[in-house]
């Protein structure tokens, strides 16, 4: 008897099986919702689609030339960079050139000025001494002067006295 419960108990698995198969089967061969078109809706989607189409390449070929843009603006902005720091560089160097320059005029402008304070005083020393000379010669000239008349007053006394016109 377990045999025959055993055997419809199988049969009626394999019945289950097949049924909820077959019902499955049924189900996924179901089509979904039906959508009617009009000739004229479906030429417009198609030249929608055509327009989208030309559009999206548009697009693209505006997004190349853009990319072509920028790779040339790229290299350009590296080359005007290199082009500033080489500038930037030369500016450095010149104003260094230019500070040495000055450095040099500078002292060589205090040494001329040193010189030409040397060269005042000198002036001015020997313009003191012109006028220690100055004083010395004219007082040599006064007294030489005091001299010559002492000695024609008294040569001419002498001359007088010897010609009698001065009693002795």
């Amino acid at each position: 008897m377990m045999c025959g419960a055993n055997k419809r108990f199988f049969l009626y698995l394999l019945l289950a099986l097949l049924l909820t198969s077959v019902v499955g089967v049924l189900r996924a061969e179901e089509p979904g919702p039906w959508y009617l078109i009009s000739e004229t809706e479906l030429q417009i989607i198609e030249e929608y689609k055509t327009k989208s189409e030309a559009e999206k390449q548009t697009w693209l070929s505006q997004v190349q030339e853009l990319k072509t843009q920028v790779t040339g603006l790229r290299k350009e902005s590296k080359t005007l960079n290199n082009q500033l720091a080489d500038q930037r560089e030369q500016t450095r160097m010149l104003q260094r050139s230019f500070n040495e320059y000055e450095a040099e005029n500078l002292t060589a402008i205090s040494s001329k000025n040193g010189e030409i304070a040397e060269l005042k005083q000198e002036v001015a020393d020997k313009t003191l001494e012109a006028a220690t000379y100055k004083g010395k010669a004219a007082l040599r000239l006064v007294i030489i002067i005091s001299l010559l008349a002492a000695i024609a007053g008294y040569t001419t006394f002498k001359v007088l006295r010897f010609f009698r016109v001065i009693p002795v």
